[in-house]
């Protein structure tokens, strides 16, 4: 869009509806034009829920023997059970309703549910139940997930800063609106962003290269190189000291195809313009063992 001959940057920015939505998840104003009302959208399976839950209330007030029990019978249930409504109706940012976590507490409650046993001699199921992951290929570090789809973990250097110029914000954005625009349909991004050490290994691979492909063999030259080796791998590789922010992309795909595509579509950013992406290289099988084994030790 142009705008007085200078490109304008979008304003706001929103996450579509997706097409898999039922007729629960349509929302209604319950506002008034005066005003009165909820302020904000509300879901049918809200209404729904709080209708069943207010005739269940009666049902069980009028019809058993809740009713029979007292005033201070009644009130006591009655505080209870909007509270248990409360709990089960409310939605998260998400939008998941409680009851919809109900499951998901129930197979949490058991401590069984809440540990993930890693030693070797452990059943690996539990770790591919977690990550949704059923093996990584040794040789290129393709991910094979457990419901068919594949992928690749990259890790990925963004452009954007706080000190560009405003002309170059405009650009950023527009290019990762174009971006996502074009992901190839069933295609899924996911963002991690870390606080990790520095690894060394290609810096300290060309160190070693260097060393073996010297025409002279000079002490002075290769205590410099075995200095430089030593502070690579002793004062900076992965130290707890020394970290700073990484972030990764995993993507996941249905098939080969719209993973190639993907691929040709973060290859064309990072090496025509890297607007979006200024560094993205794939994880191999190595890496990948380390950033999976990172979360693993987070978790503990």
């Amino acid at each position: 869009m142009k705008k007085g001959g200078a490109a304008v940057a979008k304003k706001r920015f929103k996450i579509p509806t997706t097409l898999d939505e039922t007729y629960f998840e349509m929302e209604f104003n319950l506002q008034s034009k005066n005003g009165v009302g909820i302020n904000k959208p509300v879901s049918a399976k809200i209404i729904v829920s709080v209708l069943f839950f207010g005739f269940a209330w009666f049902y069980l007030v009028f019809q058993t023997f809740i009713g029979k029990g007292g005033i201070p019978l009644i009130i006591g249930f009655s505080m209870a059970w909007g509270i248990l409504s409360m709990l089960l109706i409310k939605s998260d940012k998400t939008n998941r309703m409680g009851l919809e976590l109900t499951l998901s507490m129930l197979n949490y409650l058991p401590k069984s549910g809440r540990y993930v046993p890693v030693r070797m001699n452990d059943s690996v199921y539990r770790v591919q139940e977690l990550l949704n992951i059923r093996d990584v290929d040794p040789e290129d570090g393709m991910i094979h997930y457990l419901d068919g789809q594949i992928g690749h973990a990259y890790h990925v250097v963004g452009s954007a800063s706080a000190l560009m110029f405003e002309q170059d914000q405009h650009r950023v954005l527009d290019k990762v609106d174009g971006f996502y625009r074009k992901l190839p349909v069933g295609v899924e991004v996911i963002y991690d962003t870390v606080m990790e050490g520095h690894v060394v290994d290609e810096q300290l691979q060309a160190v070693a290269e260097t060393k073996s492909n010297l025409n002279i063999q000079s002490k002075g030259l290769i205590a410099l190189l075995d200095e430089q080796h030593d502070i690579l791998k002793y004062a900076i590789n992965d130290q707890q000291g020394l970290t700073s922010l990484h972030q990764y992309l995993i993507v996941r795909a249905p098939s080969e195809a719209a993973l190639s595509e993907f691929e040709n579509l973060l290859i064309g950013d990072v090496e025509n313009d890297g607007l979006m992406f200024r560094l993205a290289k794939t994880l191999s099988y190595e890496e990948l063992e380390r950033y999976f084994g990172s979360i693993i030790k987070a978790a503990h």
